[in-house]
């Protein structure tokens, strides 16, 4: 609809014209390119790239360049990567990118949260989870966030899965694991993600019926958070995990 032609008078005369829409910073553009990548799994590919060719350029490595970075790499491992070496160096990447964000901003949970993510998933493509020393970093970098902010979900989420995976004599605690995914699931009941972590724990336990339960709402959810992972990861997940179980009472 075109403004009145003195509605735009009287703004041009107050100084309160609109003001000329800024052009957005390579991290913007790249996180709007990967907020549906599931209609496009390429838009991984080019916000990566746009934001790789920003820092070639000589454009500056603040902290939302290089969490748009780290996240873009992370999924480029996820996603898009053919192979295992591909996929280990993507996240080796992110992590890199990730750590610099922490050292950037030692304070900023969002920072310290995305270099557990690929502090873990560097270590678990490489074989190294089943090391006490990997755990205890990994363990150390989750603590970091759940002090830095105690309500983030997915730090919860990480938590309960080291709880989950754990040895006992290493520090394991399946009901420690059990109440950060119920934490999770009170912060945001449509993450997705959480109901997986925890069928798997009920599985773990044998306790089928409510692995059941918790695959059987992810299949069914209508509004996840995040609806492209839920897409391309979790919605196959839990059709692979229902029938993995269908036998059990």
């Amino acid at each position: 609809m075109r403004r009145p032609l003195v509605l735009t008078a009287l703004l041009l005369l107050s100084g309160c014209a609109p003001a000329a829409a800024q052009t957005p910073t390579p991290a913007e553009t790249a996180r709007a390119m990967l907020r549906q990548y599931q209609d496009d799994p390429a838009r991984i590919d080019r916000a990566r790239d746009l934001l790789e060719a920003h820092l070639a350029r000589g454009g500056a490595a603040d902290l939302p360049t290089l969490l748009a970075l780290a996240r873009a790499e992370f999924l480029f491992g996820e996603v898009r990567a053919k192979t295992e070496a591909e996929k280990v160096a993507a996240y080796e990447r992110a992590r890199d990118h990730a750590k610099r964000a922490t050292e950037l901003a030692p304070k900023d949970a969002d920072a310290h949260l995305w270099y557990a993510i690929t502090l873990g998933s560097w270590s678990q493509a490489k074989g190294l989870l089943s090391s006490a020393l990997a755990l205890r970093d990994l363990r150390r970098a989750v603590d970091t966030v759940l002090r830095l902010d105690p309500n983030n979900i997915e730090a919860h989420i990480m938590a309960g899965s080291i709880a989950r995976e754990l040895p006992l004599l290493l520090g394991g605690d399946r009901k420690e694991a059990e109440e950060h995914f119920k934490t999770a699931q009170r912060l945001d009941p449509r993450l997705t993600g959480v109901r997986i972590e925890l069928a798997q724990l009920y599985i773990d336990m044998g306790r089928y019926a409510e692995a059941r339960q918790q695959l059987q709402a992810v299949l069914a959810e209508r509004a996840p958070t995040d609806r492209p992972r839920w897409t391309i990861k979790e919605v196959p997940r839990a059709r692979k995990m229902l029938e993995s179980i269908h036998d059990k009472p």
